[in-house]
């Protein structure tokens, strides 16, 4: 007998999206749970399906965070792993005119940081 209907493996990030503007004319960035594969398996758990979700994350505030929002939706975070070793991966959206989106992805290891940017048209 299978135990998931449906398991997923991928990325697991904090996406921070504008929420509105300082007082100063700022951004105001939200921190929120991200990767299509979790967002798959939550509409999914909605659906009656038992999911799980293989993957990794930071030891980190961000890493627990995940973690949590990831039980919450009903997957089975069993083989999801928190490594001490590196940080969550962190995405900054920013929205222009014309629905234009442009992500920067900030992955930290121990010490080096790499740094990926990518525009998508929505």
């Amino acid at each position: 007998m299978k135990k998931f209907d449906v398991t997923a493996l991928g990325e697991l990030l904090i996406d921070f999206t504008e929420s509105g503007t300082s007082p100063q004319g700022n951004p105001v960035l939200e921190a929120n749970p991200g990767g299509a594969p979790c967002n798959v398996l939550a509409m999914l758990n909605k659906l009656g399906k038992k999911t799980a979700f293989i993957g990794k994350v930071g030891d980190d505030t961000f890493g627990h965070m995940l973690k949590s929002a990831v039980e919450e939706s009903g997957t089975d975070v069993t083989n999801l792993l928190m490594d001490e070793s590196v940080r969550t991966t962190l995405a900054f959206v920013h929205t222009y005119t014309f629905a234009v989106r442009v992500v920067d992805a900030l992955r930290l290891a121990k010490f080096p940081s790499i740094t990926t940017t990518g525009v998508f048209i929505s």
